[in-house]
């Protein structure tokens, strides 16, 4: 384990039948649950900006990015109760999901 603060981004892509708010859900539970969590220095949640360039892909319906004071603080958040009832709650409507974590 070190030290350095880690950087836990997730990229979702919503099955076509998930409930038009979904994303909106989402967002509201990162917002409201997951920046309570122990440990987590900061959030960071959005739809797709629309930028409008070749190298962006825009194709996803949220993105969500965690900053952990380090690896066990981000270890620890795998088995969190509130990352199990995010799970259970959204999970179903994932058509795909894309984790990228990088350590600063």
């Amino acid at each position: 384990m070190t030290d350095a603060r880690l950087m836990h981004a997730v990229v979702f892509w919503l099955k076509a039948e998930a409930p038009e708010d979904t994303a909106a859900e989402i967002a509201k539970f990162y917002k409201e649950e997951i920046s309570q969590v122990n440990g987590v220095e900061h959030v960071f949640v959005g739809r797709p900006a629309g930028t409008d360039r070749d190298v962006v892909d825009g194709s996803y319906q949220v993105m969500s990015a965690l900053v952990f004071a380090n690896e066990e603080v981000a270890t620890a958040w795998q088995s969190d109760p509130v990352h199990d009832t995010f799970r259970d709650r959204f999970g179903p409507h994932f058509e795909r999901v894309i984790v990228y974590d990088t350590r600063e």
